[in-house]
């Protein structure tokens, strides 16, 4: 939170910043609206938060009021005892979800303000493609210069685009999605494809490869098949002796 007071003023008028939950709070959040102009923000609402409903636009939409906490308030004695936020919720695969922002209801309507927050996951989608299918999970980059970090990056964020650029064309070719790709076959398939390119003449059979690595790529298309279900079980702690999960409990 304190990290994040720093880039408050960074926040350019006429935008709107998309939070995680983690910097939810009365003083970040209102400080981030009064310090500019039109300067708006959009966060996943917390549970068991206290409110009251000031005013309600449709089933899925509304106002509330929330009181500031007492430590808030001594941190800043500038903010109100109350604040305003309005409540957001939509449906994403049969499941509720829901949102607060500042958002005006007159300006932005339930679903742009719901699309706009599923656009932010798209973002999230891609930072988990770079860093464990393209990165494999690696903790650090393997450069150790400044300049070379900076090139290294440069590098990822190009290739990631070029392989989203030529699965989003394979996915148009079939008439489908480019979101129904799956991102890490189609990574690994197209460096093989790159390097058996590489020893190839480069000039009489491009149009030719790329189209068949287009048709390759349809074939890495999303299974929309149900997962099989994995039961949670407790974590057992280390024992010398030997442990049979199946056995039937004692009575």
């Amino acid at each position: 939170m304190r990290l994040a007071d720093e880039f408050l003023q960074q926040i350019p008028d006429h935008s709107v910043t998309l939070f995680d939950k983690g910097f939810w709070g009365a003083e970040l959040l209102s400080s981030l609206s009064n310090a500019g102009t039109n300067r708006h923000w959009l966060i996943p609402a917390k549970k068991g938060r206290a409110c009251e409903e000031v005013a309600r636009y449709n089933e899925h939409d509304r106002l509330l009021r929330m009181k500031v906490s007492p430590q808030a308030r001594k941190r800043n004695p500038s903010l109100p005892t109350h604040w305003e936020a309005r409540e957001v919720s939509y449906e994403v695969q049969g499941k509720l979800k829901t949102v607060l922002t500042s958002l005006p209801a007159n300006t932005y309507n339930t679903k742009a303000v719901a699309k706009l927050y599923q656009e932010r996951w798209e973002i999230e989608l891609g930072f988990r493609d770079i860093k464990s299918s393209m990165q494999q999970n690696a903790v650090t980059l393997r450069s150790k210069k400044v300049d070379l970090v900076y090139q290294e990056v440069w590098g990822l964020l190009l290739a990631y685009n070029v392989i989203r650029r030529e699965a989003s064309q394979a996915a148009v070719a079939f008439g489908r999605a480019p979101s129904e790709i799956r991102f890490k076959p189609v990574c690994q398939y197209i460096a093989v494809q790159l390097i058996v390119m590489a020893a190839a003449n480069p000039v009489s059979a491009t149009g030719r490869r790329l189209a068949e690595l287009r048709a390759g790529i349809g074939g890495l298309f999303l299974d929309h098949r149900p997962r099989p279900s994995r039961p949670r079980t407790v974590k057992i702690s280390k024992t010398r002796f030997p442990v049979d999960r199946k056995a039937a409990p004692l009575k």
